[in-house]
């Protein structure tokens, strides 16, 4: 019996469907933001990777407070969760974005420490940026952004 070798003379090419980008970002990530928050983010970053860079500054800002400040959930058995004020209607907005991998980390660092989701931690690093009365380090860094 002899055998004979069929070869395909057209190779065959896969496709790959993902997304390409490079290594060091992370896939989108989604955030939720109430109605005026959104609009304030919108306001002071735009352009190109303007996720990135909101979550970037706020944590070079309050990093280091966050390190140090009592837990925002002192029951850290249960995690909490971002949620809608009861009698109020509040809109919710997604935040779409590829963070940085060493940023988006640090963000899921602090908000395990303080028993908090990710998204919650966002929020309240934003609504603070936009609260405070800024010190002049704070108001050059809102003149950057």
């Amino acid at each position: 019996m002899k055998f004979k070798l069929i070869l395909n003379p057209k190779p065959i090419k896969s496709k790959s469907w993902k997304a390409k980008s490079p290594r060091e970002s992370m896939p989108v990530c989604t955030l939720i933001l109430p109605d005026k928050l959104f609009k304030n983010y919108l306001k002071n970053w735009s352009g190109s990777r303007s996720g990135a860079r909101c979550l970037k500054d706020l944590l070079e800002l309050y990093g280091p407070d966050l390190h140090f400040q009592e837990k925002l959930n002192p029951d850290s058995t249960l995690m909490l969760y971002q949620k809608k004020e009861e009698g109020k209607q509040k809109d919710w907005n997604r935040l779409n974005f590829r963070p940085d991998l060493d940023d988006w980390n640090l963000l899921g660092n602090y908000a395990r420490k303080h028993g908090v989701s990710k998204c919650y931690l966002f929020t309240f690093l934003l609504s603070r940026y936009f609260s405070e009365t800024p010190s002049p380090e704070v108001s050059e860094k809102k003149k950057v952004a």
